[in-house]
């Protein structure tokens, strides 16, 4: 490959602060990339280190003495690492032409330019909602990756979950490995947090190799694993960062160790910014305005990734019907306000008495589905019978005066898989449970069985 060529593609994909520059600038980079041709590599580069000397991104530094000496050179604003741009020519650029004024249009401006432009334009919008049909982590990343994918066409990127984690239906950019793979080659060596280099395509793991392979009609020659780091969660206090997988970069050619563990380090924080945005985006759409809890469309689409989990993992789950008792009688005597205040309380009493992993979602006016992941029946007739002796007490206004208002609710449970293996079987029985409670007596809660025996749980004396 001709050295030029080679310079200026690692220039423009790997070099310089493309954070910098504007979705149109992006586009014409990609589209270079893809042409392979030098002149326009050049003439793309040169427009694009224009840009960023004009915002600041870069800053033309004067190199005495060293290996560095003479030359062009730019200093990457922020960091200590200097970019050389003898590839650009003499005259390389030392600031960027002034843009036309707001509204202007340039008449010599090529149509096809104009509907590129308008393309990059969408883009930029996909890449910033992404997929908004599923909060899980899989898919969420698997959007991402796929979207993130075309900002660097001449590479191939995939994802490693840690282990127990399921990789999304599709399984192309997301996957998972079991714990005897793990166990070979340098997967078992490398500590947490570390980058690896990869020189040979027989070192990476088989599906990443296939992908590439299948994509790219030929096997990788080298690549790069650098950790993916948990986004802190919204409203709540940043926690250390913790390692949510291994993001590889492939490539076919001569790209170097140092270049590719940059690049691939960029992306992964790139991917982690994408993936709280959307993880913010998500919740906003999926969380109950009233109560804070998960809605319905939460649980319509959680529930079945989580079925499909514990069904991949071979694990447990199981799923909680509840219903307040009486709680009509709350709003006819007390007015909806206090009866907001009611749905809150018990939102928020069941969100602090559940794990993190656990779900709890508003499906209905006063009914609550509760979403237990690794919970098998024994474990979950602890849970129920905690939460059934728990006191749900909210203030209310009788007769001018503020009293206690005592609050229960009655439940049906049942647990995957020995309850059925459909989500929709899953919640009618769950459901059907729900209404045995309430013709029983209420305040109490039935767990469903095969033969008929559904266990029955109350609270304690209070």
């Amino acid at each position: 490959m001709d050295t030029s060529l080679t310079g200026l593609r690692r220039l423009l994909a790997m070099d310089l602060p493309l954070d910098g520059v504007g979705p149109d600038q992006r586009d014409a980079i990609r589209r270079a990339l893809r042409a392979g041709d030098p002149v326009r590599l050049r003439a793309v580069a040169r427009a694009v280190v224009g840009e960023l000397l004009r915002s600041g991104r870069l800053l033309r530094v004067a190199v005495e003495g060293g290996a560095h000496a003479g030359g062009s050179y730019v200093l990457v604003a922020g960091t200590t690492r200097l970019v050389d741009l003898g590839l650009l020519g003499p005259d390389a650029p030392q600031v960027a032409v002034p843009p036309l004024p707001a509204g202007a249009f340039d008449m010599t401006t090529d149509l096809g330019d104009v509907t590129e432009l308008l393309g990059a334009m969408e883009f930029a919008q996909d890449l910033e909602i992404a997929d908004l049909r599923t909060a899980d982590k899989g898919n969420i990343l698997a959007g991402v990756l796929r979207l993130v994918g075309r900002f660097v066409p001449q590479f191939d990127l995939h994802l490693q979950l840690p282990m127990g984690e399921a990789a999304p239906e599709d399984g192309e950019h997301v996957f998972s490995l079991g714990p005897a793979t793990r166990a070979e080659g340098w997967q078992s060596l490398r500590p947490a947090g570390h980058s690896v280099w990869i020189p040979t395509a027989a070192e990476l793991p088989a599906h990443v190799r296939e992908q590439h392979q299948r994509r790219r009609g030929q096997a990788p020659t080298c690549g790069v694993a650098v950790p993916l780091w948990e986004p802190a969660h919204p409203g709540e206090n940043p926690e250390p960062a913790a390692e949510a997988g291994l993001l590889y970069l492939t490539a076919a050619g001569d790209w170097g160790r140092e270049p590719l563990l940059r690049l691939a380090e960029r992306l992964s924080r790139f991917v982690t910014r994408r993936w709280q945005n959307q993880r913010e985006v998500n919740l906003r759409i999926h969380k109950d305005g009233l109560t804070g809890a998960f809605n319905r469309a939460y649980f319509d689409s959680q529930f079945p990734i989580e079925i499909e989990r514990a069904r991949r993992s071979q694990g447990t789950l199981t799923l909680v019907l509840a219903d307040l008792d009486h709680f009509k009688s709350v709003n006819d005597r007390h007015g909806h306000p206090a009866g907001d205040r009611v749905l809150r309380m018990m939102a928020r009493r069941l969100q602090d008495q559940l794990r993190r992993i656990d779900h709890v979602c508003r499906v209905g006016g006063e009914e609550f589905a509760l979403i237990l992941p690794d919970t098998p029946a024994e474990a979950a007739h602890e849970v129920v019978g905690r939460l059934l002796d728990a006191d749900y007490l909210e203030s209310v206004e009788e007769g001018g005066q503020g009293r206690p208002l005592r609050v229960t609710f009655s439940a049906g449970a049942v647990t995957f898989p020995g309850a059925g293996l459909d989500p929709f079987e899953l919640y009618r029985k769950a459901d059907a449970m729900l209404y045995l409670s309430k013709d029983l007596g209420r305040d109490q809660c039935h767990f469903w069985d095969s033969e008929g025996h559904h266990l029955r749980l109350t609270p304690r004396p209070r």
